[in-house]
């Protein structure tokens, strides 16, 4: 008999493609090189998943490093924790003022040095500059993924030191630059009307509480920006790349709906903290934007997870800590927090185990669908022969309480602290090796490695 490099033994494997089954999974090398019935394969190296299921790796498309800390500490920290959760590959959404060809290699080898698990890069269109690199960012960088952030519509000027705000002439040079590329591409798109939040930037009361920030961010300012942006794709043939990201309001939600009826090809993202929290429960440390909304918009986005309407879950995940986070009041508070590490585990306690939704709905929206809206898909995504040997293997039943010390990732707070949460994985496997088992990271710093398209 082959003896292969790896053998994830026994487990039920959940696909998208093929269901669910009983199988071993071999890897040799980086890829998985066989799949066969239970307790046929031998491996030198073997991870018993007997009562367990063996998921393709979790992705999340929607992390930012090097906001608050060094970039390259990021990679480490923030990778090394993923592991925990079963993540396998994110896409960082980098922005930067200067023009990319000239500055991306460094962040490449920082990024490469650093990373224990796969990573890809969308890049934030600021400037008509950014316009015009884009077919050489596709062809020379081979990366295919841009993301146009609406909300410093008239903040680009002053956030990021540039001579002119970011307009929708640049964001309609940028639609139209994307379908002109001879290779698929992605968009991703904050969904925001600035117009209807730009005046409530002031500070407000200082004892005002959690509900301020809903008032000041009101969910039909995302949901016309969102239904605006898809027709502007639309116009272009490029509404099959475009990508609504974090999406928090349930009218957003029901209005990609109507737009994916009326023939519209867009994908939705939503994160877990919309589908887990309201804000009546919300404190600073869950300050974000767009904001943590109400019951109703958490079921709705439920809803519209399980129907297919939202494809991907993310996390806009930033690393940062508590004394960076929380200020004197709501206002003076920062935004974001970390997400990555809990997303799967969330989607499984809250999605899976709660009844919400299928196994094989909640490996599409974390690995499989993403894999395919960013272009990372058959080389991610999935369980078959060729595909990367990227693996998480799950106890459904295994209940742990959220710290952060057992997330082990950068930051000395969760929003989930203290939170229940039933669905962890045992083993984390990234391109044929494993990288976290039984609790503890036994993978390599500088291991993980970019994904460059298309694949």
């Amino acid at each position: 008999m082959r003896t292969h490099d790896l053998v994830v033994r026994n487990g039920t494997v959940v696909t998208v493609e093929h269901g669910t089954f009983r199988a071993d999974v071999a890897a040799d090398g980086d890829v998985i090189s066989a799949i066969a019935a239970p307790n046929t394969l031998s491996g030198d190296d073997e991870v018993d998943a007997t009562g367990k299921y063996v998921l393709p790796g979790a992705i999340d498309p929607h992390v930012h490093y090097g906001l608050h800390h060094d970039y390259a500490e990021d990679h480490a920290t923030e990778t090394h924790g993923d592991l925990v959760g079963g993540v396998t590959t994110v896409g960082n959404i980098f922005r930067r003022p200067d023009p990319y060809l000239a500055v991306m290699d460094g962040y490449v080898a920082q990024s490469e040095a650093n990373s224990y698990h796969d990573y890809f890069y969308t890049l934030g269109v600021l400037t008509e500059t950014h316009v015009g690199e884009l077919p050489r960012i596709v062809s020379e960088l081979e990366i295919t993924s841009f993301k146009w952030y609406v909300l410093y519509k008239y903040l680009a000027r002053e956030k990021f030191g540039l001579d002119r705000d970011l307009l929708d002439d640049i964001g309609d040079g940028l639609v139209r630059s994307l379908a002109a590329v001879d290779a698929p591409t992605t968009l991703g798109y904050h969904s925001e009307n600035p117009e209807l939040t730009q005046s409530l930037l002031d500070p407000g009361p200082a004892d005002a509480g959690y509900d301020a920030l809903r008032e000041r961010f009101p969910g039909s300012a995302e949901t016309q920006s969102m239904v605006a942006g898809a027709s502007l794709a639309k116009t272009h043939g490029y509404d099959d790349h475009f990508y609504a990201v974090h999406i928090s309001s349930g009218t957003t939600a029901n209005e990609l709906a109507a737009l994916r009826a009326a023939g519209y090809g867009a994908w939705g993202e939503t994160c877990p903290h919309y589908l887990t929290l309201t804000s009546e429960a919300c404190d600073e440390r869950m300050k974000v934007t767009p904001p943590i909304r109400s019951a109703w918009d958490r079921d709705t986005l439920w809803a519209r997870v399980a129907d297919s309407t939202i494809s991907c879950i993310g996390t806009d995940h930033v690393r940062n800590t508590t004394a960076e986070k929380v200020g004197a009041d709501i206002w003076e508070t920062g935004l974001a927090f970390s997400g990555t590490q809990t997303m799967l585990p969330l989607i499984l306690s809250e999605g899976v185990n709660a009844g919400r939704i299928s196994l094989e709905r909640a490996v599409a929206v974390t690995s499989t669908n993403t894999a395919k809206a960013w272009k990372l898909y058959p080389k991610k995504g999935t369980i078959r022969v060729g595909s990367d040997a990227d693996l998480v293997v799950v106890d459904l039943d295994e209940t742990k309480t959220v710290t952060a010390d057992l997330l082990q990732a950068g930051s000395d707070y969760s929003i989930y602290e203290g939170r229940a949460v039933t669905g962890w994985p045992t083993h984390t496997v990234v391109r044929g090796q494993v990288a976290f088992a039984e609790g503890e990271v036994v993978g390599d710093k500088g291991y993980g490695t970019q994904v460059r398209r298309p694949v």
